[in-house]
């Protein structure tokens, strides 16, 4: 087997959300919001909070990572809000411990890690994010993170996946060439095309919610396959 190294997307391929009626984000920053006088609808927020975001996406940054905490204070802005640094701050952290709260991992993520770190390879994160912490809470909660030899964020380095520069460095990081390494991703842009126009393997997770792409050297629907999968590659 050639691969010495395997990069894992987060969101719908090692963790999943769990669904609530009310994003419970919104209804944390409308309760943290209140207890200092300022009644606002978690819906409110939340439509500020969206808007916001599609402004954002309108000004086609490409590749470029926008902090959630960039978002937020626009957001409070959107809603006429004046807080302090700290409380802006304490706010930020309310909806960051919100979003890692929704957030769990598949049931066969711990075993695929265990297994990939006994065959002796190199173990790594590729994360799209806003918040480098938000990925290290939800890893280190649920015990992966000892399974992980590097975790990359594009809030950590600014660029966004499918560009071919974070996939670089994090090969780059882990002292292995691109063709040596293989990333598990759902998005077929982000994750198998970028992989590939960086010159690594690229494996799609397949989710009820990805269009399956042409590009991937293979395709799983459990990350239970992901062993017998590199082994062929």
């Amino acid at each position: 087997m050639g691969i010495k190294a395997v990069f894992f997307d987060i969101g719908g391929t090692l963790y999943k959300e769990k669904k609530f009626k009310t994003p419970p984000w919104a209804l944390a920053l409308a309760n943290y919001l209140k207890r200092y006088g300022m009644s606002l609808s978690w819906s409110k927020i939340y439509q500020a909070y969206v808007s916001t975001k599609e402004y954002i996406e309108t000004l086609n940054i490409e590749g470029i990572e926008v902090w959630h905490l960039n978002i937020l204070l626009l957001t409070f802005s959107k809603l006429n809000l004046s807080l302090k640094p700290s409380l802006i701050m304490e706010a930020y952290h309310v909806f960051l411990n919100s979003i890692v709260n929704i957030m769990e991992p598949y049931e066969d993520a711990r075993s695929t890690l265990k297994h990939l770190k006994e065959k002796k390879l190199k173990v790594g994160i590729i994360s799209n994010t806003g918040s480098h912490y938000l990925i290290y809470e939800v890893l280190k909660r649920d015990g992966l993170l000892k399974y992980v030899d590097l975790l990359v964020t594009s809030q950590m380095v600014s660029w966004r996946k499918p560009d071919r520069r974070i996939f670089l460095y994090a090969c780059y990081s882990l002292n292995v060439e691109p063709s040596e390494c293989v990333h598990i991703g759902n998005d077929p842009v982000a994750d198998v095309m970028g992989a590939k126009n960086a010159g690594l393997k690229a494996v799609q997770k397949l989710t009820p919610y990805t269009s399956k792409s042409d590009l991937a050297d293979a395709v799983i629907f459990d990350l239970g396959e992901l062993i017998n999968v590199i082994e062929n590659l």
